[in-house]
């Protein structure tokens, strides 16, 4: 929350000289005054409006327009001298009170992951800024990140820093003043995780990289208006007006209603004037629907139609006649063939026997009559009755015909049977006092036996009834046919005469529609100034309301505009003019890698959205994304580049390395250092540096040289044994060869005077090889006792003398350094001593003490060699 409020001070910074209204102001001293409350919310459910709207409502025109000098960065700043102390404890992982001494040009802490290196730089970040942004970013109270998680509490550690010869005084928390001055490793790998994110999760990249990606955050979680949460147009007013374009529209009803009816009395009269020419629309009205005096023809048609049907027997003489006729007909054939089969009737048995000897033919060897084997037969009797058979087929087909007669004249007699028993039917329904007076025989259910005799006796006298009857109802079928063409060209006429109806209807809908609008509309007119005036009253007082509240619409928009170019200006504002120095210090990180692979130029983004775009050396005039080309590690490096380019043009009198070094391949590691110690871009600011890697701080120690070691404070932290305690060794040995030969010698050890010469003299004499290398040609030749031998370093330090006694015009410090070699080379080779420099430090027995004085010429020839390689090294 620090950085949000640190930031949004450097926003009231821009508003304080601007030109924007003085409510805009008031909205922006309004949201700091409630920052934390805003902070808590974003714009899901319109949370920020809901909490900023009542606020503003109440309290914006009672906040000062003006930008208070107090909330502006620096206006409370008490400028930091150089750092002096760091008191801690408890606070995170220490569990006591610790002091460190931090006046040092350079501080170096190392230590084993766990050891407490993070808990340091965390105290030096709550001291100097406020807050700590691994508490921010894991969204967790800053009072309870602090605490120490067994003690439960904390105390906030205690910077100091002094001016001269001032006493040192307490460092003030100030987010805004120190906020670069701390390099931290989860920034540099964050930034370059960006690379593999989405390219809307790459808006943020600046804003992560300078640590105020929260304050980003914030901005956006404002939303777009307040105006669903403000009272704009006035319910009271929106009511009114309502109200008043109801009534305006009765007016106009009440104004155009001598038109309307008129247009209706014409529309009722062509309707008529259709219907029924010469009729009015009444006259027509009454001749459809009727009226008190007289039916209407609508009624009366559809009271026909709703009358029930006629029915159509479809009983006729003809037919009866025709199934009678049909009926004797099949008679007299039936009889025929009855009176030829009695004639033949010998024939007959004839063939009854034939059939039955022939069902006996399957498998019979003997006559069935006589029992006679039929191979001993004169006559065989089955042959003999296939043959009468075949004699009597005219006799089979005539008993056919005759059993196809009697089936027929049963079907006639069946079917004759149905159509009296319906003509029977339809005369019990149109004349049944006829019916019952005739007598007629009765029908049976079924055409059994001679049913049909009573109907034919007495020359047919019941037949004869029985069609006279018909005749009846053939001519009620026809009266009944007529009746139902009649209701056909009713129902044509009723649906005709609906047609009617409905547009009767309609026109007279319109009419009452009309007079009743009419009606409400004259009332509405002499009742609206009774009815409304305590509405009246409520808007001309709600007009103020929203007045207020308008106001506080236009100031909330202006204000969120305001703010939104600021954080769109904000990565400009903060890349500003590190472009080229970016570079350079990008180039010096990797400085051992192939030249074409250094940048010939850097564009940082100007904009939120905007690219970071580099060129090649050896494609100048080609841009690409460096978040594209570049690998994870370069981007690292171009991170740290970019951040320590802020603090150098910030001009920021300390520089903290949280870990960053353990951020960056170990490729780097080497141009990093070299760029920190060597290249006197930090020369004025402090230097604390964290990390484990506890080689690396051994070669700073090493090849920074006597003098600048000399100068460096050391912290190495140490695993707990047990209490949970940081353990810190506040003075842990120097790491640097020269020093360690010096402090042997200065005890009296002789030996390992000369154990810590040999590797000083190694170094030493590597980077004098180095720095000749880079002044023209470094190709030494080395001699070796055998192939497998390593070079001597006395013949190391004989050729390298050689070839820096042949520079010409060299460096003032030049002779110091061959002053040196001449004292370190005029020791006798062949002496103890050079031979325990040339065989390295492997222990072994010797019978001969080393001398103390020519201890002392190579501790101090070494001495020299570091002192001139350092005055040397400062001429670039």
């Amino acid at each position: 929350m620090a950085s949000v409020r640190s930031e949004y001070q450097r926003f009231l910074t821009s508003l304080s000289g601007s030109s924007i209204s003085d409510n805009v102001k008031r909205m922006a001293n309004l949201v700091f005054a409630n920052l934390d409350h805003l902070a808590e919310v974003g714009t899901a459910r319109r949370a920020r409006s809901v909490r900023l709207a009542p606020i503003a409502i109440n309290h914006l025109l009672a906040t000062t327009a003006e930008i208070q000098q107090s909330v502006l960065p620096g206006g409370n700043e008490r400028q930091m001298g150089r750092l002096h102390s760091l008191t801690v404890g408890p606070f995170r992982g220490f569990m006591r009170q610790e002091t460190f001494d931090l006046s040092r040009d350079t501080t170096l802490v190392y230590g084993a992951n766990g050891t407490g290196k993070s808990s340091f730089c965390e105290a030096l970040e709550a001291a100097m800024l406020g807050s700590i942004s691994e508490a921010k970013v894991k969204r967790i109270d800053h009072r309870v990140y602090c605490n120490n998680a067994r003690l439960r509490s904390h105390t906030m550690p205690i910077l100091t820093s002094r001016t001269g010869d001032a006493s040192p005084a307490v460092v003030a928390a100030n987010e805004d003043a120190y906020r670069f001055c701390f390099i931290e490793k989860n920034r540099l790998d964050d930034f370059a995780r960006i690379a593999a994110r989405t390219p809307g999760d790459q808006r943020q990249l600046i804003a992560t990289l300078f640590g105020v990606d929260q304050f980003n955050e914030f901005v956006r979680g404002f939303n777009p208006t307040l105006d669903e949460n403000l009272n704009l147009s006035g319910i009271k007013s929106l009511t009114l007006a309502a109200r008043r374009t109801q009534l305006a529209a009765s007016e106009q009803l009440i104004s155009s209603s001598a038109e309307k009816l008129a247009q209706l009395d014409r529309d009722e009269s062509a309707l008529a004037q259709r219907i029924w020419p010469g009729k009015s629309f009444d006259e027509v009205s009454d001749w459809l629907f009727g009226n008190t005096q007289t039916q209407g023809r609508l009624p009366y048609v559809q009271g026909l139609l709703d009358a029930a049907s006629p029915q159509i027997f479809g009983t006729t003489r003809i037919e009866l006649e025709s199934a009678l006729a049909e009926t004797y007909r099949i008679d007299a054939l039936l009889r025929a063939a009855t009176s030829q089969l009695a004639a033949r009737a010998g024939d007959v048995s004839y063939t009854q026997l034939y059939t039955a000897v022939l069902q006996l033919s399957e498998g019979a060897t003997a006559c069935p009559a006589c029992g006679t084997d039929l191979s001993q037969v004169s006559i065989n009797p089955f042959d003999n009755a296939r043959a009468g058979l075949a004699q009597l087929a005219e006799l089979a087909a005539i008993q056919r015909q005759e059993q196809q007669y009697r089936l027929a004249l049963n079907s006639a007699l069946q079917t004759l049977l149905a159509t009296m028993s319906a003509a029977i039917r339809a005369i019990a329904t149109v004349c049944p006092e006829k019916l019952n007076l005739a007598n007629l025989p009765p029908l049976p259910v079924a055409a059994d036996g001679l049913w049909l005799q009573p109907w034919v006796d007495d020359s047919h006298r019941a037949w004869q009834t029985l069609l006279e009857l018909v005749n009846i109802v053939e001519q009620r079928d026809v009266e009944s046919q007529k009746i139902l063409t009649h209701r056909q060209e009713l129902a044509t006429e009723r649906d005709r005469l609906n047609g009617y109806r409905a547009e009767i209807e309609h026109c007279r809908t319109i009419r009452a529609t009309s007079q009743q609008a009419l009606q409400q509309a004259h009332a509405a007119v002499a009742q609206f100034e009774e009815a409304n005036r305590e509405l009246v009253a409520e808007v001309a007082a709600e007009a103020n309301v929203i007045a207020h509240h308008r106001v506080i619409r236009d100031s909330y928009d202006e204000f969120l505009m305001t703010l939104k170019l600021y954080l769109d200006g904000l990565p400009a504002l903060l890349l500003q003019g590190l472009g080229q120095r970016a570079r350079d210090l990008y180039n010096a990180f990797n400085r051992d890698d192939p030249p074409a692979d250094l940048l010939h130029a850097l564009w940082l983004p100007l904009a939120e959205n905007g690219k970071i775009e580099i060129e090649f050396t050896a494609e100048p005039g080609v841009r690409y994304d460096a978040l594209i080309i570049l690998s994870e590690g370069h981007i690292k490096c171009l991170g740290l580049a970019i951040l320590l380019a802020k603090n150098i043009e910030q001009g920021c009198p300390v520089v903290i390395f949280d870990d960053v070094v353990n951020a960056i391949d170990d490729e780097h590691r080497n141009g990093i250092w070299r760029t920190f110690f060597e290249e006197n871009l930090l020369t004025d600011k402090q230097v604390i540096l964290t990390s484990h890697a506890e080689e690396f701080l051994h070669r700073i120690q090493q090849e920074l040289g006597v003098q600048r070691a000399q100068l460096i404070k050391v912290y190495k932290f140490l695993p707990h044994e047990g209490g949970h305690h940081l353990c810190v060794d506040t003075n842990p040995p120097t790491k640097n060869y020269v020093l360690l030969a010096q402090a042997a010698l200065a005890a009296e050890e002789k030996r390992d005077a000369l154990r810590h010469s040999r590797p000083a003299i190694e170094s030493v004499t590597d980077r004098l090889w180095t720095w000749l290398g880079k002044q023209g040609d470094g190709r030494l030749e080395l001699k070796l006792g055998g192939p497998r031998a390593n070079w001597e370093l006395n013949n190391k330090c004989s050729k390298l003398r050689s070839a820096l006694g042949r520079i010409p015009n060299p460096h003032a410090a030049m002779p110091t350094v061959l002053a040196a070699f001449d004292d370190l080379l005029g020791i006798n080779g062949s002496s103890i001593e050079w031979g325990y420099l040339n065989s390295g430090t492997h222990d072994a027995q010797r019978d001969n003490e080393f001398d103390r004085a020519t201890v002392r010429r190579i501790v101090e020839a070494a001495t020299a060699l570091d002192a001139g390689l350092t005055e040397l090294q400062r001429r670039r």
